[in-house]
């Protein structure tokens, strides 16, 4: 039981820096910062990585141990509650990102719509091309 408080209370910090980085990461994103998005999400993978194997670690002590005492169950059912507030959150921060990452894919797709537009615009005045040129330039 002591092994698999100490992996929850790893996968808690793990969540907790997870929680973070989304967190300075959401700061940016609202003011249209989006050019450390590819470090944010490999940092994100990475922490993610590990959250899986601290899962796997645990259903493996999980499946071969039984409660030793109550006061072991009583901190695994306090980590994991810690655990669940974590995952609330950084729930909400990932629709907040999305909400931003999807609102700056918006205003890109309908700027290049406005250029798109423009350059037709444009193109409907050109100045014609004569075929004749001046004697003076002969």
């Amino acid at each position: 039981m002591k092994r698999i408080l100490e992996l929850m209370e790893q996968k808690n910090h793990y969540l907790e820096k997870f929680y973070t980085i989304n967190e300075g990461s959401l700061e940016l994103f609202l003011k249209d910062q989006f050019e450390s998005i590819n470090e944010f999400y490999q940092q994100r993978e990475n922490i993610l990585e590990i959250l899986k194997y601290i899962d796997k670690e645990i259903t493996k002590i999980t499946e071969s141990t039984t409660a030793e005492n109550m006061y072991d169950v009583q901190k695994l059912r306090e980590a994991l509650s810690i655990k669940d507030t974590y995952v609330e959150k950084i729930i909400e921060q990932d629709i907040s990102i999305l909400s931003c990452i999807e609102s700056a894919k918006n205003l890109i797709i309908k700027e290049l719509r406005d250029v798109k537009k423009g350059q037709k615009v444009i193109s409907a005045y050109k100045v014609p091309q004569f075929q004749n040129k001046l004697e003076e330039e002969i």
